[in-house]
């Protein structure tokens, strides 16, 4: 009797098999068993259920909130066993994620849930000297940074790492891409810089609203409003439990642009910020996703007398009543190997161009 194998399976079958997928995850490695099973899951790629942020973590992991699960690296293109072990990834809201080599800085963009990679050119020997980076990707190309100067990579011309003279002297902390612009904010000095993506010409210089300077701060960008979170010196002797004491809203399209007090962003959204991005993304159809609340994710190094692990939490500030919680998800208690970067938020879609058309309008 002839065996059959699974790429030998009728298109119908798959097609149908395919269509019964839910998860977002499922489709992806549906898809990457073979051609045939790729052509099958046409349908269900081009329109994947919806589903919240999840956490890229250190070592390739990562983890859903809405399933509370931790998935391994099956969603990533499988790299050679020395570059499993050196890459550093850093996600984008907008799907891909900034993959870079510490040893040789050779970088490139990988796109988690489909597999795709583009290549991108070897960063400037200075980015070995520090951990920090900064980035966001947009249609026209890469912003990157690790502090002082920043550069961009276009993508319609020859691929190269080119300075931007307008942003010399900025210390970015965090780059934010949304609606043709990008959004450079220095957390040292609260102050935030709108750059065009086409022309790369400084469109705004917001300065910081009046606070003492943060031990920590960061920077939301949805539709016509940017919003800045600010955790004060002296709130650090609280540890965790405050996440922030100090909320502020901006219309950047203003023709004045003002801080001023936060009280809410309605019951319909929810924020999410790391120490790379902060976004916005609807709340409807997602039981467990809490509107007018901000959340966040921290790490905690534990060391003992061999080695340094860290842990990581999420929490929820609740821009109603002003307090936050820890939520009880499997990262509690799981210690993870000590890696350089940190982890992000990325919104999960099989679309290589961005992210699906209902979140486009709040980023």
């Amino acid at each position: 009797m002839a065996v059959v194998g699974w790429s030998d399976l009728p298109s119908e079958l798959l097609s149908d098999v395919a269509s019964g997928i839910t998860e977002l995850a499922d489709i992806s490695r549906f898809r990457s068993v073979c051609s045939s099973w790729r052509s099958a899951a046409g349908d269900a790629a081009a329109a994947p259920p919806p589903q919240p942020p999840w956490l890229l973590l250190p070592s390739r992991l990562f983890f859903s909130p809405r399933e509370d699960r931790i998935y391994p690296d099956l969603l990533l293109p499988r790299p050679a066993a020395a570059d499993r072990r050196r890459r550093r990834l850093y996600a984008s809201p907008h799907g891909w994620t900034l993959a870079v080599d510490p040893t040789d800085l050779a970088a490139s963009l990988v796109h988690p849930f489909t597999g795709a990679a583009r290549p991108l050119p070897t960063l400037p020997a200075f980015f070995k000297e520090t951990d920090d980076l900064a980035w966001d990707w947009s249609p026209h190309g890469v912003m990157v940074s690790c502090g002082e100067g920043i550069l961009f990579c276009d993508a319609s011309e020859d691929l190269s790492w080119a300075p931007i003279p307008a942003l010399a002297g900025c210390n970015a902390t965090t780059i934010n891409y949304a609606a043709a612009k990008f959004f450079v904010f220095e957390e040292d000095v609260c102050r935030t810089t709108v750059v065009d993506a086409l022309t790369l010409r400084v469109a705004a210089a917001l300065p910081a609203p009046a606070v003492d300077l943060p031990a920590e701060a960061r920077l939301a960008v949805a539709g016509d409003d940017l919003f800045l979170f600010v955790k004060s010196k002296w709130m650090c002797l609280f540890g965790d439990d405050v996440d922030f004491n100090k909320t502020f809203r901006l219309n950047h399209r203003s023709a004045h642009p003002a801080w001023h007090d936060l009280t809410g962003i309605g019951d319909d959204r929810a924020l999410f910020v790391d120490s790379l991005h902060g976004f916005a993304v609807p709340t409807a159809g997602f039981g467990n996703l809490e509107g007018n609340t901000v959340y966040s994710v921290s790490s905690r190094e534990v060391s003992n007398r061999r080695h340094t692990t860290v842990k990581y939490s999420v929490s929820a500030f609740s821009l109603h009543s002003r307090s936050s919680k820890k939520l009880a998800t499997r990262l509690d208690g799981r210690e993870m190997a000590m890696r350089g970067e940190t982890p992000s938020w990325i919104i999960p879609s099989m679309i290589e161009g961005g992210v699906p058309a209902a979140v486009t309008s709040l980023l």
